[in-house]
């Protein structure tokens, strides 16, 4: 894109707003994932405890705050493409 582009290309915009959501759903669909592997694994002892309580811990909840954020940054995306394409209309 050149240097002197000023605006926006809505279409685009809304391609990339449409790729957050799904990168979002997938680290949704990872959480679900390694949280039923872990939770049909045999593994016991001081290790096993402490992998648990760190992904059932902050690991998930660092995750979920990312997914959460992409989302969010999606949102603010298609609104700013409908903002723009009301402008130009």
């Amino acid at each position: 894109m050149s240097q002197s582009y000023y605006g926006m290309d809505i279409t685009e915009v809304r391609s990339l707003a449409t790729q957050l959501d799904q990168k979002a759903e997938e680290i949704e669909q990872i959480i679900t994932a390694i949280g039923t592997k872990l939770g049909t694994t045999q593994w016991a002892g001081p290790d096993a405890f402490k992998f648990r309580s760190d992904w059932e811990g902050p690991l998930t909840g660092q995750l979920r705050q990312v997914s959460s954020v992409l989302r969010e940054t999606a949102t603010n995306a298609r609104t700013n493409a409908t903002q723009q394409e009301q402008a130009s209309a």
